[in-house]
């Protein structure tokens, strides 16, 4: 039995992935972790499950094998850094942790033992969608590329780590070291550089979208999420695939999924 806390269990993203840990034979959700300040703090959310705060950490992590983080930036850079010391292995989804955070969490990691899946997006779907990226940007050298971004108007950070991801891997192939978010104004002619777009309206669970510009032609490549379960999944798969680990190594869904 794999046992799992989950930081965010109340949010859209975190009951999923709850209810999915909930219906899984081989795992059971033993730790919840929510902002002090919801209106489910300190109470049962799941059978046996109280749901507390990040001072309570150790409690919420006494019984657990892995630590899920689903939760916001500066909730997530708050405690990152303390749970290998206590030998829990983790699931880190939450995006825009400051580079300072995540690099003090794989030196923590390394120095206590313990394993991590890191990555932007948990999707089967987004993880081919950038390696998709990295294929056309070899391919179709010196088009014009620019990276759109949708996600649901309570989406707190702009843009998407999905969008970061994909433009950061296609810098990486091209050489481009400009990334450029939006236009206004009188701009002048477009560098050589990657446009970067976010849209945050209405219930919109994520759709990403690459187009590459150049020699008369448009081509469009697109992701787009019609539900949290397939997130969800991924997030079911890395538990799995990291539970049990031992190697002092952050991994990423790549690796999970074999790619």
């Amino acid at each position: 039995m794999i046992n799992i806390a989950l930081g965010g269990a109340t949010g859209k993203m975190g009951r999923t992935v709850c209810d999915m840990i909930q219906s899984e034979k081989d795992m059971r959700l033993v730790g919840a972790m929510i902002d002090p300040r919801e209106e489910s703090f300190g109470k049962e959310i799941y059978p046996g499950v109280i749901a507390r705060g990040p001072e309570d950490l150790e409690l919420v992590l006494k019984d657990a094998d892995v630590y899920v983080d689903i939760t916001a930036p500066s909730a997530a850079a708050a405690i990152i850094g303390r749970i290998p010391s206590l030998g829990v292995n983790m699931v880190i989804g939450t995006t825009g942790i400051p580079n300072d955070i995540i690099m003090n969490m794989n030196n923590e990691i390394a120095r206590c033992g313990t394993s991590a899946v890191h990555s932007a997006n948990f999707s089967i779907g987004v993880n081919i969608f950038w390696k998709m990226c990295e294929s056309l940007a070899a391919a179709l050298n010196g088009y014009d590329i620019e990276v759109i971004e949708a996600h649901h108007s309570h989406k707190k950070d702009a843009p998407s780590g999905t969008a970061l991801e994909a433009a950061k891997r296609m810098m990486r192939i091209t050489g481009i070291t400009e990334l450029r978010h939006g236009r206004e104004g009188i701009t002048g002619e477009r560098g050589r550089e990657i446009g970067m777009h976010s849209l945050r309206c209405g219930d919109v669970v994520g759709d990403h979208t690459v187009m590459f510009a150049g020699n008369s032609e448009i081509i469009e490549l697109k992701h787009r999420a019609g539900s949290r379960e397939s997130l969800a999944k991924g997030f079911i798969q890395a538990i799995r695939w990291v539970h049990g680990k031992k190697d002092g190594k952050v991994h990423n869904m790549e690796e999970v999924l074999g790619l």
